[in-house]
């Protein structure tokens, strides 16, 4: 009897809606996603001056937190509060060894590196922090949470990644979300922003394809830590941010190019090395939680 009891407290209860979630997982996942924040941010495309100020600044915000928020209700719905608290455990592992928390430094080496090598070779303006480094401490903080590293991260490669996972391999996985998260952005690169024109686009979907595969790689290699991945979703964007864009859409082009190349090659080089069924050297890669587990 008690067995039954927590069986029935755990699993959701079997309503078409939870059953709808059950059987399309992914297609409602994206539906949602690409629905609920292109409503947003298509406005900035259309009306561009009238949408620019606070609007300009709550759409970015609030689009960049659906992913998850989309993952983490669609969990609740389908399988239940133990799949969520399953799913919501992943931030915290933190335990991974420390030699993947270096890898948190590459992104930010590729970025300065690209800007030195430009520098050197074209000329142009050197690398440098484009705010005090205490005003810089908060902005990363910010730009984790309630920014659009865990705002993402935990919808991308906490809920979409596995389930493509457990029918593909993880290299073809990691180029499909890729391939969607890149996407996903487009109207960002269509306002008419002087510093995101959309010469730039191609570049930036070359990285996210790159990246993605980096991503399964980390994921996959700690067991599932969202942790990892959202740190390492800020280290890419937190140098962006704070030292390349601020230079000047004419001159971070050219390092943004060379950085889409180099993140390219990396992604190769994790490829050749870890192998594209699982991009990890442990044996099993982390699946989704299923409705079996859930009860």
């Amino acid at each position: 009897m008690s067995t039954s009891t927590a069986t029935k407290q755990s699993s959701p209860e079997r309503t078409g809606l939870s059953q709808l979630v059950r059987r399309h997982p992914l297609a409602i996942f994206l539906v949602l996603t690409y629905g609920l924040t292109w409503a947003l941010w298509i406005p900035l495309v259309i009306l561009r001056d009238a949408a620019s100020g606070p609007y300009n600044t709550i759409a970015i915000l609030l689009g960049s937190n659906i992913p998850s928020a989309v993952a983490i209700v669609l969990t609740a719905v389908g399988l239940g509060k133990t799949a969520t608290r399953k799913l919501l455990g992943r931030l915290l592992i933190w335990r991974v060894g420390w030699r993947w928390y270096l890898v948190l430094l590459a992104p930010i080496a590729l970025v300065i590196g690209s800007i030195t090598l430009v520098a050197v070779t074209r000329g142009g303006p050197t690398a440098a922090l484009a705010m005090p480094l205490l005003n810089a401490i908060f902005f990363v903080a910010f730009m984790t949470f309630p920014g659009s590293a865990a705002g993402e991260e935990i919808g991308w490669r906490g809920y979409a990644l596995p389930r493509l996972q457990s029918r593909r391999t993880a290299l073809t996985a990691s180029l499909v979300v890729g391939s969607l998260h890149g996407l996903w952005h487009l109207p960002l690169w269509l306002r008419g922003d002087a510093d995101h024109r959309l010469s730039v686009y191609p570049a930036f979907l070359i990285q996210a394809l790159a990246l993605a595969v980096i991503y399964t790689w980390l994921y996959n290699s700690s067991k599932g830590s969202l942790l990892l991945v959202i740190l390492f979703h800020t280290a890419t964007n937190a140098p962006l941010t704070l030292v390349l864009l601020p230079l000047g859409i004419d001159n971070w082009t050219l390092p943004f190019w060379l950085m889409a190349g180099f993140t390219a090659a990396a992604a190769l080089v994790v490829v050749a090395v870890f192998g594209p069924t699982r991009l990890s050297r442990l044996s099993k890669q982390t699946e989704p939680t299923t409705s079996a587990e859930a009860v």
